[in-house]
């Protein structure tokens, strides 16, 4: 393959482009409010980056990873209630994502509920998988029976809980039906799980065809240091870290900083328990801007419409500093904003109520 091959296979793939870049960001506003990523607002940077020095200090980083990668495997296991050989580390949980696509041949089919992660579209489109859309109700609500329909004949199956961009969770009952009556295998991404009412990981134990993706970049406050991790049965790991993973995946400094931050998985609880009471402030305080509606959510963000267009509204919120994601659901236009502690939310709100004049 030459450079016009590579060009001309990769035209209709959408690049990754998640906010403006700060530094188009007008400089009259201040400081920058960046609430389009759904990182944890609730640890401090100062926190974090404690974390990080002290990783930094025990690491000699002329070494190639010693046991650092088995220490994090085991708290992992601890913290989830599964064995050891039921963890993987990935390079965050988009890695993950890359190894599952890299498995399957042009032609294959993949079934995923839709409205979805749009890395799960882009990685079938760089391989020439098939991807069916198994879209949900109305109500972003999940049919099990429908979407078993649709997966018939993929490989893979895959199901975001809580939903992104909807921030839904579906019912348990519902996600085991869908395990249980797929062929092949399920990836469920827990990406945002710790703010929400429930997790499958031990369910790991019971069917050898559920992978579980999580990540260090949420609820972790890990998000620039891209850390992951996958659960599955053993033969499963197994197989991938073996034989299709590369060696080393994750640095030995970003792997430190795993094992301690798992070590504060009180502190980082707590924030979650913060970031929900203000989940519940931000959908309020959305509902009574004149001409929005606010979504449940048991994610870190709130999505929402309003009845001024969605790109009026974006650029008015860019203007005036904040940052926020535009979203498609059904075809239609929505805004999804990250939750912040209640100053920043603040902010946001009094920012809105003039967007959406």
């Amino acid at each position: 393959m030459n450079t016009k091959k590579l060009s001309k296979a990769a035209k209709d793939i959408k690049p990754y482009r998640p906010a403006p870049p700060l530094k188009d960001i007008p400089k009259d506003q201040g400081t920058v409010l960046k609430l389009n990523s759904n990182e944890n607002l609730f640890l401090t940077r100062k926190q974090v980056q404690e974390v990080l020095l002290e990783a930094a200090y025990e690491t000699d980083p002329r070494l190639y990873p010693q046991d650092e990668e088995q220490q994090l495997i085991q708290k992992i296991a601890t913290l989830n209630k599964v064995e050891s050989s039921q963890v993987m580390i990935t390079a965050g949980g988009d890695q993950l994502i890359e190894l599952l696509f890299s498995l399957l041949r042009p032609g294959d089919r993949v079934t995923a509920v839709f409205p979805t992660f749009s890395m799960y579209p882009r990685a079938a489109q760089q391989r020439g998988v098939n991807l069916v859309e198994a879209f949900l109700e109305p109500d972003f609500s999940l049919n099990p029976e429908k979407t078993l329909e649709l997966a018939k004949g993929s490989e893979l199956l895959v199901i975001c809980n809580p939903n992104n961009p909807t921030g839904n969770q579906f019912p348990e009952e519902s996600v085991i039906k869908l395990i249980e009556g797929f062929d092949g295998l399920v990836l469920l991404d827990e990406a945002y799980q710790e703010y929400s009412e429930y997790t499958l990981a031990e369910l790991v134990k019971d069917y050898d065809n559920l992978i579980i993706l999580r990540t260090f970049s949420k609820a972790y406050g890990l998000a620039g240091l891209r850390l992951g991790y996958c659960l599955a049965c053993e033969e499963l790991v197994s197989t991938l870290r073996e034989k299709y993973m590369m060696p080393y995946p994750v640095s030995n400094l970003i792997l430190r900083a795993g094992i301690k931050m798992v070590d504060q998985s009180t502190t980082v609880l707590d924030s979650v328990g913060e970031a929900k009471q203000e989940r519940a402030w931000l959908i309020s305080e959305l509902n009574k801007v004149p001409g929005v509606e606010a979504y449940p959510s048991d994610a870190c963000f709130v999505l929402f419409k309003t009845e001024k267009p969605i790109n009026l509204v974006y650029e008015a919120l860019i203007n005036q500093g904040i940052i926020i994601s535009r979203q498609t659901v059904f075809e239609e236009e929505y805004l999804r904003v990250t939750v912040a502690p209640r100053k920043l939310g603040m902010r946001f709100i009094e920012g809105l109520r003039e967007a959406t004049k």
